[in-house]
C-alpha cells in the first residue's frame, strides 16, 4: 500500500504510464525496423539499378563496336565486289579483244571460248560452248591433240605446244599453234588453251624451206646437166666406202670422158657442146640404177659410183652405155653426127680403199682407153 501511494505521488498527472512508455518504445522500434528495412531495400534496389545501367552501357558499346565492324566489313566487301566486277569486265574485254583464241576445256567439252576463237574457226561463240574440242582439228591431227589433252588433264604433262591443222566450219584448213596449261576450277582439272592462226607463218616457213632445199640442190647439182657435182661425189664416196667396209661387198667407180670434146666445141660451137654434154648425162642417168650415184666431175668428165657392184658387172654396164651412146645422141644441123666416150673402172677393195686411190686407178684406166684408140672400156689392174 505504501509503495502504491509513493508511486501515485511521484507520477502525477504529467507523467506517462510505464506500460504505455514500454508500448511506445516497442512501437517506435518497429517503426525504426520498418524504416531500416525500407532503407536497406532502397539501397539494394539502387545498387541493382546501377548494375543494370552499367551493363546496359557496356552492351550498347559492344553493339556499337560490332555494328561499326560489320559496316566496315560490308563496305570492304562492297569494295572487293566492285573491284572484282571491274576486274571481270576488264578481263572479259581483254579476252574478247584478244588476237588469239582462248578456250577452257572441262570433261572433254569446251566450257568457254572467246570471240576470236569463233572467228578463227568461222562459227559463233555460242556454237562452241559444249562442243567436242576435237571438232576443230583435222582428222589426221586429232590423235595428237587428244593425246595432249589427256596427258595434261591426267597430270602427265604440265603444258603443251603443238602446231596442227585446224578445220574451219566451211571446211577450209588452217594451221594452228596451240599453247595449253592446266588449272584447278572447282576442284577439277581444266585445260586452258591459247590458239593462234599461224597459216601465213607456216606457209612462209614452207616456202623458205623449199627455197633452202632448192639452194641445197643447186649447191650439189651441176646446173647444165642436172647431175650431182664433184662436191656431192666427195661427200657420198666417203659414206659408201665405209658401208662397203662394213658389209664386205664391192664398190665400183666408173669414170667416163667424151672423146674429142674439144674438137666438138671448136667445130660446132659451145652451144652444141652443151647439147652433147646434156645428152650424154641423160644417157648415163638412164642406164644406171637408182642406187648408183652419177656426177659430172668436171668439163667433159663424169663419174658413176656403183655400190655392191663388182668389176665384171661394172665393165658390162660400161660396155652397154658405150654401145648405146651413138643412138642416144640427137641428130641435126649444127651437131656432130657421132659421139663416143672412153671409160675407166676401178673397184674397192682390189684397186684402193679410199677415194683418192679409186679415182687415181680409174683415171689411169681411162687414160689407157684413150691411148688405145678411144671409144673403149678399160679396167684398173692390181
Amino acid at each position: 500500500m505504501i509503495s502504491q501511494a509513493v508511486a501515485a505521488e511521484t507520477t502525477g498527472p504529467q507523467q506517462i504510464d510505464f506500460d504505455t512508455l514500454q508500448d511506445e518504445i516497442v512501437r517506435l522500434n518497429k517503426i525504426v525496423k520498418v524504416l531500416m528495412d525500407r532503407a536497406e531495400r532502397s539501397a539494394t534496389m539502387q545498387g541493382s539499378d546501377f548494375s543494370i545501367f552499367q551493363t546496359t552501357v557496356l552492351l550498347e558499346e559492344q553493339v556499337r563496336q560490332r555494328t561499326a565492324a560489320l559496316e566496315a566489313a560490308l563496305r570492304e566487301n562492297e569494295t572487293i565486289t566492285r573491284a572484282l566486277s571491274e576486274s571481270e569486265i576488264r578481263f572479259r574485254g581483254l579476252v574478247s579483244q584478244s588476237l588469239v583464241g582462248i578456250t577452257i576445256v572441262e570433261d572433254n567439252s569446251v566450257t568457254y571460248a572467246n570471240e576470236t576463237f569463233g572467228t578463227m574457226f568461222g562459227c559463233e561463240t555460242d556454237e562452241v560452248i559444249g562442243s567436242d574440242p576435237m571438232d576443230y582439228f583435222h582428222p589426221g591431227d586429232r590423235q595428237i591433240v587428244d593425246e595432249s589433252i589427256r596427258r595434261q588433264l591426267s597430270g602427265e604433262a604440265k603444258s603443251i605446244r603443238h602446231t596442227v591443222r585446224g578445220m574451219r566450219k566451211d571446211g577450209n584448213i588452217i594451221d594452228v599453234e596451240i599453247h595449253g596449261n592446266v588449272m584447278e576450277i572447282g576442284g577439277k582439272r581444266a585445260l586452258i588453251s591459247i590458239l593462234m592462226d599461224v597459216t601465213d607463218r607456216v606457209r612462209a616457213e614452207r616456202e623458205v624451206e623449199a627455197l633452202q632445199q632448192k639452194l641445197l640442190e643447186q649447191a650439189i647439182r651441176d646446173p647444165l646437166t642436172g647431175l650431182y657435182n664433184r662436191r656431192h661425189f666427195d661427200q657420198v664416196v666417203i659414206g659408201e666406202l665405209a658401208r662397203a667396209a662394213r658389209s664386205g661387198k664391192p664398190l665400183s667407180l666408173l669414170m667416163a670422158d667424151i672423146d674429142h670434146f674439144k674438137a666438138i666445141n671448136d667445130t660446132y660451137g659451145h652451144q652444141a657442146g652443151d647439147v652433147v654434154l646434156q645428152n650424154f648425162a641423160a644417157s648415163l642417168r638412164d642406164a644406171v640404177r637408182i642406187s648408183d650415184v652419177v656426177c659430172r666431175y668436171g668439163g667433159e668428165e663424169f663419174v658413176v659410183l656403183m655400190p655392191e657392184v663388182d668389176l665384171n658387172t661394172a665393165r658390162a654396164n660400161a660396155e652397154r652405155i658405150r654401145a648405146t651412146l651413138r643412138s642416144a645422141m640427137p641428130q641435126g644441123a649444127g651437131l656432130p653426127s657421132a659421139v663416143t666416150a672412153s671409160f675407166g673402172i676401178s673397184t674397192y677393195p682390189a684397186h684402193g680403199q679410199d677415194r683418192d686411190s679409186l679415182l687415181r686407178q680409174a683415171d689411169n684406166a681411162l687414160y689407157l682407153a684413150k691411148a688405145s684408140g678411144r671409144d673403149r672400156v678399160e679396167c684398173a689392174t692390181v
